[in-house]
């Protein structure tokens, strides 16, 4: 049986890949309704759409002004 050998390239690029994927991002575990992975599943990259959907509610976007707080 022959040793199987790693090109230095190969670790150097796994390496590199795994800072540069990571863009500032955080990793966390959440539980969601089936429903919202269903919808969530429909679009593609599931953690952008969530980070989307936050960013236009932050933005005021997706939220009606409450009545009993005063804007």
């Amino acid at each position: 049986m022959t040793e199987r050998k790693i090109n230095p390239a190969s670790l150097k690029n796994l390496e590199l890949g795994a800072i540069a994927r990571r863009k500032g991002k955080v990793r966390i575990t959440i539980t969601v309704l089936p429903q919202t992975k269903e919808w969530l599943a429909q679009g593609g990259n599931i953690s952008e759409r969530v980070d989307e959907v936050v960013r236009r509610i932050v933005a005021g976007e997706l939220v009606k002004p409450s009545v009993d707080k005063p804007s």
